[in-house]
C-alpha cells in the first residue's frame, strides 16, 4: 500500500509490516510498479534523505530489506506526473526487458522518458535512451506503453 507520503509493505502470511519510506528514507512516492514475472517492486520517488531528485529503488516481493537503487539523480528539481511500464520481448539480439519511466520536471518544463535496461542481472543497469520534450509544469501530462507494438505515447491537453 502506498500514497505520495507513505508506503507500507504488509506480509499477510508472516504477519509482518514494514514502513517503506522509513526503511529507505524516501518521500514523495511518484509511482509504484509491480513486475509479476520477476516478483519485484519498483518505486519512483522525488526525495531521499531530504534531497530532491529522481530516485528509483527496486526490491523483491518477499523481502523489502533486499533492495537496490537503480537510479539516484540529485538534481534538486521536483518531478510529477510519473508513470512506469515494463517492456519485454525478443529482437535480433535476443530477449530484452526494459523499464520505461516518464515524468515532468519543474522549472525546466520538460517531460522526460527514460528507458533502462533490466535484462542484465548485474548491477550495470544502464540508461538505453532518454528523451526530453517541452511540457509546462502547470499542465497535466501522462504517458503509456502500448504493448502490442511497443510504442510509448505521451499526451496532455494539447494532444499526443
Amino acid at each position: 500500500m502506498a500514497s505520495n507520503t507513505d508506503g507500507q509493505y504488509i506480509d499477510i502470511k508472516r504477519k509482518k509490516e514494514v514502513d517503506l519510506d522509513e526503511l529507505h528514507n524516501i518521500r514523495d512516492i511518484r509511482h509504484i510498479l509491480y513486475d509479476e514475472e520477476d516478483k519485484m517492486f519498483y518505486f519512483l520517488c522525488g526525495k531521499k534523505n531530504g534531497i530532491i531528485g529522481f530516485f528509483l529503488v527496486s526490491f523483491n516481493e518477499s523481502d523489502p530489506h533486499d533492495y537496490k537503487y537503480l537510479t539516484m539523480w540529485r538534481h534538486q528539481l521536483d518531478i510529477d506526473d510519473a508513470h512506469m511500464a515494463i517492456s519485454r520481448g525478443t529482437d535480433k539480439d535476443g530477449p530484452f526487458k526494459e523499464l520505461i519511466i516518464s515524468y515532468k520536471t519543474i522549472y525546466i518544463n520538460t517531460f522526460t522518458v527514460v528507458t533502462k535496461d533490466l535484462s542484465d542481472d548485474s548491477d550495470n543497469i544502464g540508461v538505453l535512451s532518454k528523451h526530453e520534450s517541452f511540457q509546462l509544469w502547470e499542465s497535466e501530462c501522462n504517458g503509456i506503453l502500448l504493448n502490442a507494438n511497443k510504442d510509448f505515447v505521451s499526451f496532455n491537453k494539447s494532444g499526443m
